[in-house]
C-alpha cells in the first residue's frame, strides 16, 4: 500500500469500480475536466470520491494495460 500524506488512500466501492471500467471499455482513455466532474458527481452518489481520483484511475488503468501487454 503507498503511504499517503494527506489522508487515507482513496479506496473504491465495487459500484464506482464497475462504471470506471465500463467507461474504460467504451473507449475512455483520458478524461477531461468535464468528464472528469461529470464521473465524480456520479460516482459520488456510491462514496466519497474526487476528480483526482477518477484521473489517477484511469492511468492507472492505461500504465497496467500497458504492463500485461509487455509481458505477454
Amino acid at each position: 500500500v503507498e503511504s499517503h500524506p494527506g489522508g487515507t488512500r482513496w479506496n473504491p466501492t465495487q459500484e464506482q469500480i464497475g462504471i470506471l471500467e465500463m467507461l474504460y471499455r467504451g473507449g475512455m482513455r483520458t478524461p477531461n475536466a468535464q468528464q472528469i466532474e461529470q464521473i465524480t458527481l456520479q460516482l459520488g452518489k456510491y462514496g466519497k470520491i474526487e476528480g483526482k481520483n477518477v484521473f489517477y484511475w484511469f492511468q492507472n488503468h492505461k500504465a497496467r494495460e500497458r504492463q500485461k501487454q509487455k509481458r505477454s
